[in-house]
């Protein structure tokens, strides 16, 4: 009896714990789908200075968010979405809008990417 009390506490704390996580993923991917979107406005009008202050700001919410993140994802796709938005805010200072166009779509595609692979379905568990 004691073992079974055990074994679905267990059960209820990693259900308790993916569930947090993967809300936690998934607001992180919205909110850098809305700061990828403000520097596509921002290169789209020729405000590259601003722009590449959005793009630190988003490079910094990307780690800032590593800790929590890497212990779920996987350090591949997680790293591919950090090195993508430091090539985006050096394609910004040197105000190279074709590639940073190209970078920032590589982060939300990146972003997409992570947030498909939270979704519960047969794909992903198999």
């Amino acid at each position: 009896m004691r073992n079974a009390i055990i074994s679905i506490l267990l059960f209820l704390l990693t259900m308790s714990c993916v569930y947090f996580l993967n809300k936690s993923v998934i607001s992180l991917c919205d909110n850098i789908e809305m700061q990828t979107e403000d520097i596509e406005l921002n290169i789209a009008s020729d405000k590259m200075e601003d722009a590449y202050y959005q793009s630190l700001e988003l490079l910094n919410t990307i780690q800032d968010n590593n800790v929590l993140t890497s212990l779920y994802l996987s350090h591949q796709e997680f790293d591919n979405l950090l090195n993508e938005a430091l090539r985006l805010s050096t394609y910004l200072v040197h105000k190279d809008s074709a590639e940073a166009h190209t970078s920032l779509h590589l982060v939300k595609h990146n972003t997409d990417h992570l947030k498909k692979l939270q979704a519960p379905n047969f794909e992903n568990i198999f």
